[in-house]
């Protein structure tokens, strides 16, 4: 097996590092502007560039981030209207 076959394996099981985590977990949709519902530009050209170079965990990864993250910020605003009652 020749080293770059070695690092096209080890590429589909690198996890996402804390700080690209976090990213995807605080940031997962546009705050400014008219476009509900999409994600930033930051977090599509990261998974662009995971799909480009093959990592495959990141992107599944990426994706549940993004989730948690919108319901995330969804329980913080239904906190805040039962808060503000």
């Amino acid at each position: 097996m020749t080293e770059e076959e070695k690092n096209r394996l080890n590429r589909k099981t690198i996890p996402l590092t804390n700080s690209e985590s976090l990213t995807f977990f605080f940031l997962p949709f546009a705050f400014f502007g008219n476009t509900i519902g999409k994600s930033n530009d930051y977090n599509e050209s990261e998974i662009e560039r995971f799909r480009t170079y093959g990592f495959e965990l990141k992107i599944k990864q990426a994706y549940g981030l993004m989730k948690f993250g919108k319901l995330f910020y969804l329980g913080l605003f239904i906190i805040a209207i039962y808060f503000l009652k």
